[in-house]
C-alpha cells in the first residue's frame, strides 16, 4: 500500500507541474497577442493623425531661381514645363490636350540684324560657288525683313507663275466678278496667249487627255493647275481672266514688275549665251506675288483657304519644302522648263515667310539639292532667333 500511495503522489505532482506549464504558456501567448493588438492600434492612430495634420504645400524661393511648391518632406515639386508660360487651366476649356507653348525670341534687334546680314553672305557665297545661274528672295511676313541674291535678274518663269494666275482668279471671285463654281469648256486647240487659240499645251497635267468641249468647274481647273501643275487647266484659268496681257496689266504690274512678264527680257543664260524672250520674271517679282496672296489669305481666310490648301498639297516635295521640317506647312508652286527649276513658297512656321528660289544649270538633280540647302539656311536662321 505504501508503494502505491507514493506512486500516486508522484503522478499527481507531475500533473500539477504540467498544468502549471500549460497555464504559463497560455498566459504568455495571451500577453503577446494583446501586445500585438495594442501596437496595431497605436500605428493606425499615428497614420490617421499624420494624415489629418499634413502641412500645406509651401513655396520656396532662392535668389536667381524660380519659385516651386514643395511636398510634405520639403522636396521641391518641379513642373514638367519650365518655359515660364502660364499653366493655369482655363475653366472654359473642354479639351484635354495642352496648347503648344509659343516660342520666345532670344535676340535683340541688333543681333538679329547681324544674323540676317550673315545669312545674306552665307547664301550669296554658297550660290556663287555653284555652276549655273541662281537667285533667291526672302520676305519675312511677320516683320518685313528681306534679303536677296540676284533677285532682280530675269529667269524663265515656268509654272511658278501659276501661283499668281490663281491668286488673281480668287480675287475676281471674291469681288463677285467670277464664280468658282461656273463651268468652263476645254478647248482642245493649241494654246497661244489665252485669247488667241485654245487651251491645249503638252507637258504636265491630265486635262490634255480630255475631249474637246469637256466641261470643268473653274475651281477644278484651278485645283489641277496648282496641285499637279496642269498646263491646260492653267490656260483655261488664263482664258477666263481675259488672257496673259490682261492679267499682266491688271494684276502683275500692280504688285511687282521688275521683269515685265509680257516684254522680251535680254540676259545671259547659264551657258554664257545671250538670250531674249517673254514670260520671264524675277525672284523678287514671284516673292511679292506670294506676299500678296498671303495678305489676301489673312484678310479673308475662308475664301482663300482652298487655294492655300492646294498649294500645301502639291505632288512636288522638292524646292522650299526640302529645307523645312515635314511638320511645317509650306504652300508652294514649283516650275520647270528646260534648264530652269524654280520654286516659290510660303512657309507657315515660327515666323511666316516667303522664299523664292530660281535656278538655271542644266542639272535638275543638282538644282533641287541647291534649292533645298538654301531653304534650310533660311529656316535655320529664322529658328535661331528663338529659344
Amino acid at each position: 500500500m505504501k508503494n502505491s500511495s507514493q506512486n500516486y503522489n508522484i503522478y499527481r505532482s507531475s500533473r500539477r507541474r504540467n498544468a502549471a506549464k500549460r497555464r504559463n504558456f497560455a498566459l504568455a501567448c495571451l500577453i503577446i497577442c494583446m501586445g500585438c493588438v495594442i501596437a496595431d492600434i497605436v500605428f493606425i492612430s499615428m497614420l490617421i493623425s499624420k494624415k489629418n495634420n499634413k502641412p500645406a504645400a509651401t513655396s520656396t524661393t532662392t535668389a536667381g531661381q524660380s519659385s516651386y511648391e514643395t511636398d510634405e518632406e520639403g522636396n521641391p515639386i518641379v513642373p514638367t514645363d519650365l518655359s515660364g508660360s502660364d499653366t493655369t487651366a482655363d475653366p472654359a476649356a473642354t479639351s484635354s490636350e495642352t496648347a503648344p507653348v509659343a516660342k520666345v525670341t532670344t535676340v535683340d534687334a541688333d543681333t538679329r540684324a547681324a544674323n540676317l546680314a550673315a545669312l545674306q553672305k552665307k547664301v550669296g557665297d554658297y550660290l556663287t560657288q555653284q555652276s549655273g545661274r541662281y537667285s533667291m528672295c526672302y520676305i519675312n511676313l511677320n516683320n518685313g525683313e528681306t534679303i536677296g541674291v540676284n533677285e532682280t535678274t530675269p529667269f524663265i518663269a515656268a509654272s511658278s507663275i501659276k501661283l499668281a494666275y490663281n491668286t488673281y482668279l480668287y480675287e475676281k471671285a471674291e469681288a463677285g466678278e467670277i464664280s468658282l463654281d461656273e463651268k468652263i469648256a476645254y478647248k482642245a486647240s493649241k494654246y497661244v496667249d489665252g485669247v488667241n487659240g485654245g487651251d491645249y499645251e503638252g507637258g504636265t497635267g491630265t486635262i490634255q487627255n480630255s475631249a474637246d468641249g469637256t466641261e470643268y468647274q473653274l475651281s477644278e481647273a484651278s485645283h489641277l493647275s496648282i496641285t499637279i501643275s496642269d498646263n491646260c487647266g492653267t490656260n483655261m484659268v488664263i482664258r477666263r481672266l481675259g488672257g496673259e496681257d490682261a492679267i499682266n496689266n491688271n494684276f502683275f504690274k500692280t504688285i511687282s514688275s521688275v521683269v515685265d512678264y509680257r516684254t522680251k527680257a535680254t540676259y545671259t543664260d547659264y551657258t554664257g549665251t545671250e538670250k531674249s524672250g517673254m514670260r520671264r520674271t524675277s525672284a523678287v517679282d514671284l516673292a511679292k506675288y506670294a506676299d500678296h496672296l498671303y495678305k489676301d489669305y489673312k484678310r479673308n481666310p475662308s475664301h482663300y483657304e482652298p487655294l492655300i490648301n492646294d498649294l500645301c498639297h502639291t505632288e512636288y516635295s522638292w524646292g522650299v519644302p526640302a529645307g523645312v521640317p515635314s511638320e511645317i506647312d509650306v504652300g508652294h508652286k514649283v516650275g520647270f522648263n528646260g534648264p530652269a527649276y524654280n520654286d516659290i513658297g510660303i512657309v507657315f512656321g515660327t515666323e511666316d515667310y516667303v522664299l523664292c528660289l530660281m535656278t538655271e544649270s542644266g542639272d535638275a538633280s543638282r538644282a533641287k539639292t541647291i534649292m533645298g540647302e538654301v531653304s534650310k539656311m533660311v529656316y535655320e536662321y529664322v529658328e535661331s532667333n528663338y529659344a
